[in-house]
């Protein structure tokens, strides 16, 4: 099922649910008032005859020719028919418009419930309402307290009956009416809705397909093309910008992949290049002990080079995913970076190197020792080999705020501006090492950036082109521990 149908579907099934729950409330109050109105008015015509007649000790008394009346003649529920019973059955008065469905149904009605004369005795028995065949009929009956059956007057009677009735046919016709009304409008406007709901869902959803089928058009290799969309600041626009943004991404990954392999084969060829020479060169003449000597070395000492390549592009290659995160333990910095200090790649250079601790005692990081000694000695090589000779090199450790920071600083020949950015890169070198022809792969920062992530830190560099470069690798700082449970750590 299409996205379309789904949302016109739940949102048709919703009105649905909340029009039927309308429409039956709706009928049920206003029929529940239609009803109570009719009886209400039937009741009402039924109180005001009896309140007519004259409830005496002996007799109860009617007169004829003052209650000839009609009610409801004008009223949507149609006429009210009334007759009064006296003694024996005969009908007293009756309205003037009678129905002869209402006399039939009075003729039922002319029995009186029989009262025992008495002093307490009830004078008014309790109103009867019946609902039968179209019709609703309603009587009452008034009683003298002590009847005296002696000669009357016409006027004058031992009991009276009331009965008062009225068609159903309007009023069910009204129900009926009402019943049409609640059913067929809902109906009407849940099509409207139906109709214009799948079509303002079609219009906004018409910009999706356009997408998928522009995304569907993109090649695997073609990260240029970019999917179009309006500004119109909504979702669909959002999604089309998040979208090109990861097709932005996806080119970045692809040309810095193609650019690896194109840089991995360039540095890996040279090394192999010297490789084959030599091996070409040994193999033209028969050599002395002394010379293959020479030549193995050569040898050996570009296979090492290669090694290297091969094991820096390995690390290189293999995703945060595929790694496995390394060992972390605590341990003291100050002593730590003291004991390094003799294995730093210096040469001949060790009276420049300085190292300045500016740490709180017993100040602790958290992290591999093979891996940070890899990065501190990567920045140490790099000062060394980029800065002159007798120029300081400065390897500090401090703490700032929530963080363990190791520098080393170098006044060498630094690092423009617009190539700080692309330090961290694989196989970057600066233009200003590649003029001078210092010797390289590339590699060594972007492996060390990569370690001080996998640390949980990050690796900066500020640089001045002629003055020399900042490299600060930041860790999260450790809780101070004693030596006892540095040792007991390790």
């Amino acid at each position: 099922m299409s996205l379309t149908n789904r949302v016109c579907l739940f949102f048709l099934a919703a009105l649905g649910i909340i029009l039927a729950i309308y429409s039956l409330v709706f009928y049920s109050i206003t029929s529940e008032h239609v009803r109570s109105r009719f009886d209400d008015e039937l009741s009402g015509v039924l109180k005001s005859l009896i309140a007519a007649a004259e409830v005496e000790e002996t007799e109860v008394k009617w007169q004829p020719l003052e209650h000839s009346i009609d009610f409801g003649v004008h009223d949507e529920f149609g006429a009210v028919h009334w007759a009064v019973i006296g003694d024996d059955g005969v009908i007293v008065e009756r309205s003037r418009a009678i129905d002869q469905e209402f006399m039939l149904r009075v003729a039922g009605l002319t029995s009186f419930t029989s009262i025992p004369p008495g002093p307490d005795v009830e004078t008014d028995v309790a109103a009867e309402a019946t609902v039968s065949d179209g019709w609703a009929m309603m009587s009452r009956q008034v009683s003298a307290p002590r009847p005296v059956r002696l000669l009357r007057e016409l006027d004058e009677f031992d009991q009276l009956k009331v009965v008062v009735g009225r068609s159903t046919v309007p009023r069910d016709a009204i129900l009926f009416r009402l019943m049409l009304l609640v059913t067929l409008l809902p109906l009407l406007a849940w099509s409207i809705a139906a109709l214009l709901g799948q079509w303002m869902v079609r219009t906004a959803l018409r910009p999706v397909a356009a997408m998928a089928d522009q995304a569907q058009a993109i090649s695997g290799t073609d990260f240029d093309s970019r999917l179009t969309h309006t500004h119109s600041g909504d979702e669909l626009a959002e999604l089309a910008t998040a979208f090109n943004r990861l097709l932005g991404r996806q080119q970045e990954a692809f040309d810095q992949q193609r650019r690896f392999a194109g840089e991995a084969a360039h540095e890996l060829r040279t090394p192999l290049t010297v490789l084959l020479g030599q091996i070409d060169v040994t193999l033209r003449r028969p050599r002395s002990d002394t010379e293959y000597q020479s030549t193995l070395s050569i040898l050996r000492s570009k296979t090492h080079t290669l090694q290297e390549i091969v094991e820096s592009l390995l690390f290189l290659a293999r995703s945060d995913r595929d790694s496995s995160t390394p060992a972390l333990r605590c341990f003291e910095l100050q002593p730590w970076l003291e004991s390094q200090r003799a294995m730093w790649p210096v040469e001949a250079r060790g009276d420049d190197v300085q190292l300045e601790i500016a740490l709180p005692d017993h100040a602790s990081v958290r992290a591999t020792p093979a891996l940070l000694a890899r990065v501190v000695d990567n920045l140490v090589g790099n000062a060394v080999k980029y800065s002159q000779p007798g120029t300081p090199i400065i390897v500090r450790a401090l703490q700032e705020n929530d963080e363990t920071l190791i520098q080393v600083v170098d006044s060498g020949t630094g690092i423009s501006a617009d190539e700080v950015s692309k330090l961290f890169d694989p196989f970057f070198r600066s233009s200003e090492a590649r003029r001078r022809g210092i010797a390289g792969t590339g590699l060594g920062l972007a492996i060390a950036s990569r370690i001080a992530t996998t640390l949980g830190g990050n690796l900066e560099c500020v640089s001045t082109l002629g003055s020399g470069s900042c490299f600060t690798l930041r860790l999260p700082r450790s809780q101070p521990v004693s030596i006892e449970e540095s040792c007991s750590m390790n």
